[in-house]
């Protein structure tokens, strides 16, 4: 019974908590947030350049949710906005992602878009509602979601109330900061060129036809160099320069090109000081060779630096052959603001000619990085020509459209951009020529900036400093000449010596400007291969003891380098009379890790401790080794010696002679008397 109790108990105890249970409230399952509205991201995929008055622009794009939740229902509208009041004012409200207030011109509300999805959108905005009264412009507009936008212009024409804008592209063929291309490390230097010049390379694209009319290349001839059988140079890089050389002369309209100066050298170093100059203009030379060879100009200099003073123009006059005053590419900040962009070719106020690249549409294309770019930088294109031409719509202008060395925006995007403009109704194509004439017969009136000014004007984004400073262009002029005195006594000499001039000269390029450890690094490899070591080449020296009137010197040279070493000159100089070296040694050849002695023929002339200096040089006096000197004891015999020799010997067969006659007398003096038998 008492077990029942309990099992009654049990059963109460178990309904009771049940009922507790039953009558305590459910928690209700966390419900999933909507994603935030900064979790979207907007890309416009398409837009009309330039819509008619009475059109209708297209914007395509997508929406992104880049969060963890879903984004509820989106909205995206487009929303115009005031222009600003100068040209610096469009880059600023392009690079802007804020969303702006004001009337939408057109919006749509997007379905949920789950976490990592999209939703593409199109908007038509109806052309009466953009800039209404102007003739032609660019109306500035923010295509946005309540936290995100994307910032951009739409054009507008309506009537021809202008002259056309003419657009001049310039596309830099220059060589990358790349030491590896330089380098004595040969399946790296290779791999590097494969980069460079190969089929694949942004160069190969950027060749791939011939300039345009409105177009013009700006060519390093280090691009057009082959290098020469032997040195250490694989034949795979030999092969993708000569096949990259020869495409690009195919190509290259002489009218249409600008030959730089050799390896693209640094002319506003140049121009600073004395062994710089010497440098860079051996290359301004070459640079202008290689034009006449082309049909093309090297007349056109372009100063990293972008000074354009009357000083700095002589400075470049000076170095440049044949006398003729250089044109040079500047940008639009080394002139002093005038309100208006100034056109293509102008002159400044010292007389010097100058083409003037636009500072922000050389931004615009500098920034292109893959063809995704594009959209927005044509829309871009579209804002800054606006501006251009709303300055001076009456005049005939063109602009000049020149990326800087630094940047490598994307080849195919480029060249899209380029064929963008043929949408904009007030862009026409521009003229090498016509600029280059326009810059010499133009009135002298633009007043260039100073230095300090063009650094002002740039910040924060200033030029970086010449690698190519005074000291340094020394060391390379060093250099040289260390190169030419080993390569007179290497027996690869000659294709060794091409390939070391080549890097050596490869230095002097405007390309190192803010790529400091590559040319430091190069620099010293270089260096290191063009100049005999003090242990390279090691010839002997001590002690001599030369006891004779005539006789041998000999002396060991050892070459410790991993090359034949050929037509070494020995030269010995005694430090006094008393020693003479009759014959100086015939030319010496020794193996590379090979030793040789060499035997001069001497005479003493007097008694004493004669130093003697040892220089191996080249066939033409140049000395290739560390300076060694023998000490040499002279103790010459001279004619007396015969006489001492003569005496002893007379002494020595009067000493025998003596002993012969002495010992017959002790002989005979010792014999026994004899009787004769018969009394005789």
């Amino acid at each position: 019974m008492a077990a029942a109790r309990r099992r009654r108990l049990s059963a109460g105890i178990a309904g009771l908590l049940l009922a507790l249970l039953v009558a305590l409230p459910v928690a209700a399952a966390p419900a999933v947030a909507p994603a935030g509205p900064g979790d979207a991201r907007i890309t416009i995929t398409s837009i009309t350049p330039v819509v008619d008055g009475d059109g209708t622009a297209t914007v395509r794009g997508r929406v992104s949710n880049t969060g963890s939740e879903t984004l509820d229902g989106p909205r995206v509208a487009v929303v115009p906005q005031e222009a600003g009041s100068g040209r610096s004012d469009i880059a600023e409200w392009a690079k802007g992602d804020t969303p702006v207030s004001g009337t939408a011109l057109a919006a749509t509300t997007l379905d949920d878009v789950p976490a990592g999805g999209s939703a593409t959108f199109t908007l038509q905005v109806d052309g009466t509602d953009l800039l209404p009264g102007t003739s032609a412009g660019a109306a500035w507009v923010s295509i946005q979601t309540d936290a995100r936008a994307v910032h951009t212009f739409i054009g507008v024409h309506r009537t021809k109330e202008y002259e056309p804008l003419d657009v001049l592209w310039g596309v830099p063929l220059l060589l990358p900061a790349d030491r590896r291309l330089w380098s004595t490390g040969r399946d790296d230097r290779t791999r590097a060129w494969q980069e460079t010049l190969g089929e694949d390379s942004r160069l190969a694209a950027l060749t791939a036809e011939e300039p345009a009319d409105d177009e013009f290349w700006l060519v390093d001839p280090s691009l057009l160099d082959v290098p020469a059988t032997g040195g250490d140079v694989q034949d795979a890089e030999r092969d993708v320069r000569r096949g990259f050389a020869a495409t690009l002369r195919e190509r290259i309209v002489g009218s249409r090109t600008l030959v730089l100066a050799d390896a693209d050298a640094d002319v506003a170093a140049g121009a600073e000081s004395e062994p710089a100059g010497r440098l860079v203009s051996a290359r301004l030379a070459d640079g202008a060779r290689v034009a006449q060879a082309l049909g093309a100009r090297s007349d056109v200099l372009w100063p990293a630096d972008g000074l354009a003073t009357g000083e700095r123009a002589e400075a470049l006059h000076e170095l440049r052959p044949g006398g003729v005053d250089p044109t040079l590419l500047v940008p639009s900040t080394s002139l002093e603001p005038s309100g208006f962009t100034p056109t293509g070719g102008e002159r400044t106020s010292a007389g010097s000619p100058v083409v003037v690249r636009d500072g922000p549409l050389s931004q615009v294309v500098e920034g292109l990085a893959s063809d995704a770019d594009v959209t927005l930088a044509r829309q871009q294109l579209v804002a800054e020509t606006a501006a251009v031409l709303r300055e001076r719509p009456g005049t005939s202008r063109t602009v000049v459209i020149v990326p800087d060395r630094g940047s490598t925006p994307s080849a195919t995007a480029w060249q899209e951009l380029r064929d963008s403009a043929d949408d904009i109704p007030w862009l026409g194509g521009g003229d090498l020529r016509s600029t280059l004439d326009h810059a010499r017969d133009a009135e002298a009136s633009q007043t260039p900036r100073t230095r300090g000014q063009i650094a002002d004007a740039t910040r924060p984004a200033a030029t970086p400093g010449p690698m190519l400073a005074e000291s340094r262009a020394q060391r390379l002029l060093r250099d040289a000449r260390s190169m030419a005195t080993f390569a007179s006594v290497r027996s690869d000499g000659t294709g060794w010596r091409s390939q070391m001039q080549t890097s050596l000269q490869q230095l002097t390029s405007t390309r190192w400007r803010g790529h400091g450890y590559g040319f430091i690094r190069m620099h010293d490899e270089i260096e290191q291969e063009v100049t005999l070591a003090r242990d390279d080449l090691v010839v002997s020296s001590g002690d001599v003891n030369f006891f004779a009137d005539t006789g041998r010197l000999q002396i060991t040279i050892v070459n410790n380098t991993d090359v034949q070493l050929s037509n070494l000159a020995v030269r010995l100089t005694p430090g006094n009379h008393s020693l003479r070296i009759d014959e100086q040694p015939e030319l010496v050849t020794i193996g590379p890790g090979g030793r040789q002695t060499v035997t001069v023929q001497a005479s003493a002339l007097a008694a004493g401790q004669v130093p003697v200096d040892v220089a191996v040089t080249t066939p033409g006096g140049r000395e290739i080794a560390a300076p060694a000197s023998l000490q040499v004891k002279v103790r010459p015999t001279g004619d007396s010696i015969y006489w001492v020799i003569g005496g002893a010997a007379a002494l020595l067969l009067a000493a025998g002679t003596w002993r012969t006659v002495r010992g017959g007398r002790r002989a005979r003096a010792a014999a026994p008397e004899t009787t004769d038998p018969e009394g005789t």
